[in-house]
């Protein structure tokens, strides 16, 4: 047995042979090779039998039937030589079927995974990062699911003051709420500030939402800012108004989201959870669905104008059709291929933004503590037993499990 340096030197001169064309080297380094266990039977076999027929040896395609005997199947990578030493043969035919046989079976083949809907940017509402903790000591803690807690925010926060026309003007909604604790009253403009960001301080996400009745280019209160959630427990985007501490539901009382409500040919009714004056007229509040758009993202199927009543400019980053790309379904997830501990395994990617850990087959994925415990909570192993196998991915948020995705894979 060669040792691992005389045997790198070994393969070095033998690949120079070959390439060379130095056939006799390359034979005379043959009981060496038949040590390379890595490399024989797909490498040097076939160069040996390709060489051997080069200098006319009897019995040149011996090397290369032990070599299909053993498993060899890449017969293209040797040719035209291998074909031009031995097609001739009367059973070459034969001895390719015999080594295209050899192919095995793939070890694992993923055959279906979840994928992410097409969706534009996501940009949400929230406080800088070293303000957020002081933002959640005076939000209303979590309380069940998403949808109470979302609900609960939404009745403190229509709570907090009477509806005034001043505006702020700048700042977050810690800025806001100081104001108020001061006595300051202000538009719904800071009602849609306090319930987004309070929203994505508690791990719901969240963005606000402006709207504007139809000719909102010219006159009067043409428009309203609101706020939009991502529901875990509801799947579902919900329509949010802080100033009334309202949401919208269908005949079903299934809460709504603002692309829906903009496609209703008759008012939905409005559910009150705060202890404002509930909104009287549905119909004079549903104008305000004809033209909208959220942060980052503006929609306009019938051609967008870019100017509000009094001349301001109506900037977005994005501008877009439909609605439908500015509404992912944030339980949807992606699957990445990696090595977990040298095996072969799958890393959860969710598109949710306060996702936690993967959840398969209903059981939140461990991770030791460590440098990389934060992505092994969303890393599982596939698993190798021969057959087909399959599991249920979701994404964990601090609110629970989001709806599963099925992945399938088999194993030779």
């Amino acid at each position: 047995m060669a040792r691992p340096q005389q045997l790198a030197r070994v393969r070095t001169v033998a690949q120079d042979a070959m390439r060379g064309a130095r056939w006799w080297t390359l034979l005379d380094l043959e009981k060496t090779l038949r040590t390379d266990t890595e490399f024989w039977r797909d490498l040097w076999a076939p160069s040996l039998s390709i060489a051997a027929h080069k200098v006319g040896l009897a019995g040149a395609r011996g090397h290369l039937d032990e070599a299909i005997e053993a498993g060899f199947h890449q017969t293209d990578l040797f040719e035209p030589e291998l074909s031009a030493a031995f097609g001739r043969d009367p059973d070459w035919s034969k001895v390719l079927e015999r080594a295209r046989a050899n192919v095995p079976a793939p070890p694992l083949r993923i055959t279906a995974w979840p994928e992410p809907g097409p969706a534009a940017p996501l940009r949400f509402d929230r406080v800088e990062p070293h303000r957020e903790p002081q933002l959640l000591t005076r939000l209303p803690r979590p309380s069940g699911g998403a949808w109470q807690t979302a609900r609960r925010l939404l009745a403190w926060t229509s709570a907090l003051w009477r509806h005034a026309n001043a505006r702020i003007n700048a700042g977050d909604a810690v800025d806001v709420l100081e104001q108020v604790a001061n006595g300051a009253r202000y538009s719904c403009v800071e009602y849609s500030i306090v319930l987004a960001q309070g929203l994505n301080a508690l791990r719901i996400p969240a963005r606000r939402v402006w709207l504007r009745r139809g000719d909102y280019h010219d006159g009067v209160g043409q428009g309203h800012a609101v706020a939009e959630a991502w529901i875990d427990d509801l799947d579902r985007w919900v329509l949010l108004d802080g100033q009334h501490g309202a949401y919208w539901v269908d005949e079903e009382g299934r809460a709504l989201s603002l692309p829906e409500l903009q496609a209703r040919e008759h008012p939905a009714r409005p559910v009150h959870v705060g202890p404002r004056t509930a909104i009287q007229d549905p119909a004079l509040w549903s104008a305000y669905f004809a033209h909208a758009s959220v942060s980052g993202v503006a929609w306009a199927p019938k051609g967008y104008v870019p100017v509000f009543q009094d001349g301001q400019v109506l900037p977005t980053e994005l501008l877009l059709r439909e609605p439908e790309d500015a509404y992912p379904r944030l339980s949807d997830l992606g699957v990445a291929v990696v090595a977990l501990d040298g095996a072969a395994a799958v890393r959860i990617s969710p598109v949710h933004p306060y996702a936690v850990g993967g959840v398969w087959n209903g059981a939140a994925i461990a991770a030791a503590p460590g440098p990389n415990a934060a992505e092994r909570r969303f890393t599982r192993a596939l698993d190798t037993g021969r057959g087909e196998h399959r599991a249920e991915l979701a994404a964990l948020t601090p609110y629970g499990p989001l709806p599963s995705r099925e992945l399938r894979w088999t194993a030779a």
